[in-house]
């Protein structure tokens, strides 16, 4: 009974550390998906300004409006960048952490099966010691009717 209650707070301790990495790749895909919304508001600034860029260059623009456009753009382009690497970041985070959490799951159902064997084998064993006291029984009173 002692390896029972051993498996069972294996067993706890396995879902409390899948239960952790859960949350926090629950965490993570949040973040992934803010930072993957910030990096699509980034690419539609850069197109944007392009556009407008094209449409005054198209009709005449001063230079220094042009290289205030430039400006703009290239810093938009910096973000990205950096946006594009937190993206990249987070993906791989996400991976690492998605490993993690497989492997607390496999831990998890690995124990399940320990602890489920355990009790079919705690079950059978108490079938037969029931079946061997039912047999004995019997033994003892077909012996007392036949003296």
């Amino acid at each position: 009974m002692r390896h029972n209650n051993v498996l069972a707070i294996l067993k706890e301790r396995a879902r409390v550390q899948l239960d952790n990495v859960s949350q926090q790749l629950a965490t993570l895909q949040q973040d992934r998906q803010h930072a993957a919304a910030q990096q699509q508001l980034l690419h539609h600034y850069r197109k944007d300004y392009q556009q407008l860029l094209r449409h005054e260059v198209q009709g005449g623009i001063y230079s220094y409006r042009r290289d205030n456009y430039q400006d703009f753009i290239h810093t938009v382009e910096q973000a990205l960048s950096a946006q594009n690497a937190a993206v990249e970041r987070l993906n791989q985070q996400q991976q690492h952490l998605l490993g993690d959490w497989q492997q607390s799951r496999k831990k998890v159902n690995a124990l399940q099966v320990l602890i489920e064997r355990r009790h079919r084998r705690n079950t059978l064993y108490q079938a037969r010691a029931q079946q061997k006291s039912n047999d004995e029984f019997a033994t003892r009173r077909f012996q007392g009717k036949a003296s």
